[in-house]
């Protein structure tokens, strides 16, 4: 009985963590500091062909400098792990009260777009940092990676049981 509880204690757990990191500024987390031994022309040089644009604004060695642009890469990957995580664990829970798949799969993956976009308003009103709709996208789809990892993981250990 008790192991039912499990994915929702830790999925709360985890959305406590995500509402934290957004309560922060930009200042409390960025890590340009502890990246500018990169700032050096080896990096900048190796760096200086990579240009894109990201909630229009161009991201590059050459606008953000070696630090801002690696450090860039650090967020928006931190982002995918933080909601391959929650995806994952809001699927354990869809799964551990709803057995129907597709109902599950959909109800998961509409709570990890809704907190998702939550997070980013929440980001609003934070302090210092910027709401985009590109990293409600990037949210969602770490979050589906994670919904399909827990899917492979489960598929397999039930054609191990049998």
């Amino acid at each position: 009985m008790i192991r039912k509880y499990i994915f929702p204690i830790l999925l709360v757990s985890w959305a406590m963590l995500i509402f934290f990191f957004s309560s922060q500024t930009y200042e409390e987390q960025r890590v340009t500091p502890f990246l500018a031994q990169f700032n050096t022309p080896y990096w900048y040089d190796k760096l200086s062909g990579i240009s894109f644009m990201y909630g229009g604004v161009e991201v590059s060695a050459q606008t953000a400098g070696v630090s801002g642009f690696v450090e860039f890469f650090i967020r928006k990957g931190a982002h995918l792990f933080i909601f391959f995580v929650f995806g994952l664990l809001t699927l354990g829970v869809w799964r551990s009260f709803v057995r129907n798949p597709i109902l599950s799969f959909s109800g998961a993956l509409i709570c990890v777009l809704f907190y998702a976009s939550a997070d980013e308003l929440h980001q609003k009103i934070t302090g210092g940092r910027t709401p985009l709709w590109q990293d409600v996208m990037l949210d969602t789809f770490g979050g589906l990676l994670g919904i399909f990892c827990f899917l492979f993981i489960y598929r397999r250990r039930r054609r191990h049981r049998i």
